[in-house]
């Protein structure tokens, strides 16, 4: 029986690196004009990526995160007259469960995106330098890791019997693909509240392990799987898209009752702010009436809101 890690920071610094060997990168969503998404919305390719990983010497915890180091030299810097003229580590969140997806303590896994701009016609008008260097490794090629980084954005380290609620858009569902297999799978804890996952992505076909998450609800009746797929789906509300704070509250008489019972909620995603709408919502659904940020900073003391945007 594996107990629950404390969480460990900044092991690896840019200064000193952690070599990591690339094992497998997949595909999961389809190739531009293949899928639902009009060209002239530009494209939204995510990629898994499972990298070799000694546990012993990068000890993480699920909801923490990966720094990368891009290879090369950023231009910007090199205009300026920099010194140091390195790429900038990027962060990701670390989408494996502590022990890893077989518990082997072995490999650690990321999900990531493309992080690409468009003009009005689709067209990539500027490529972001980590995520395509990260979607386009190759099996066999190795990546400098930093960290691990973070020890706010994570699960109960004590037997929980709270109702847990996961508010995901796009990657955002990282973290929370490997939360929900250590909650219900690996059990570090005795978790024995309901699990609810709420996954948004404009198009069902970019709801990334979608498959995996629809196994895990039949096989646990504890978790439910909730999708808002914005494009495909209107809310009851006012007819327009279906994003996750409609979701939300849908679920008000399930949360102001979880809520009365220590519940948690985590929200992970972009863009930055996006996060608002689903507090808001809460706020709403708990009768609260002080000012937002009031709200948002009393819950994260009590720790039942963690918000992980960027």
């Amino acid at each position: 029986m594996k107990t629950v890690r404390e969480p460990k920071i900044n092991l690896f610094k840019k200064s000193n690196p952690l070599p990591s060997r690339v094992l497998k990168n997949i595909q999961l969503t389809p190739n531009p004009g293949e899928g639902r998404r009009p060209k002239k919305e530009g494209q939204a390719i995510i990629h898994r990526i499972v990298l070799e990983l000694d546990h012993s010497k990068y000890p993480y915890v699920v909801g923490q995160s990966a720094g990368i180091i891009p290879p090369g030299k950023d231009p910007e810097k090199v205009a300026k007259g920099a010194e140091n003229t390195d790429y900038a580590v990027r962060l990701y969140s670390i989408a494996s469960p502590t022990y890893g997806m077989g518990m082997k303590e072995d490999t650690l896994e990321l999900i990531v995106k493309r992080d690409n701009t468009y003009d009005a016609e689709g067209n990539i008008t500027h490529k972001g330098v980590a995520s395509n260097y990260i979607c386009d490794l190759k099996e066999g090629d190795i990546v400098n890791l930093t960290g691990p980084s973070g020890k706010n954005f994570l699960l109960p380290n004590f037997d929980f019997e709270g109702d847990i609620f996961f508010c995901a858009t796009g990657t955002g569902i990282a973290p929370f693909y490997g939360m929900t297999y250590e909650l219900l799978e690996h059990k570090l804890i005795q978790f024995t509240g309901n699990l609810y996952l709420i996954y948004g992505a404009a198009y069902s076909d970019e709801l990334v392990l979608k498959e995996e998450f629809e196994e895990l609800e039949k096989k646990y009746s504890n978790f439910h799987f909730i999708k808002a797929i914005s494009r495909e789906q209107k809310n009851p509300y006012d007819g327009g898209k279906m994003y996750v704070n409609h979701r939300v509250k849908e679920l008000s008489d399930v949360i102001r009752q979880s809520f009365s019972k220590n519940a948690r909620m985590y929200i992970c995603g972009g863009p930055k702010g996006m996060e608002k709408a689903i507090i808001q919502e809460l706020q709403k659904i708990l009768g609260v009436t002080e000012d937002y940020e009031q709200f948002e900073k009393d819950l994260e003391s009590k720790k039942q809101l963690f918000v992980e945007t960027y």
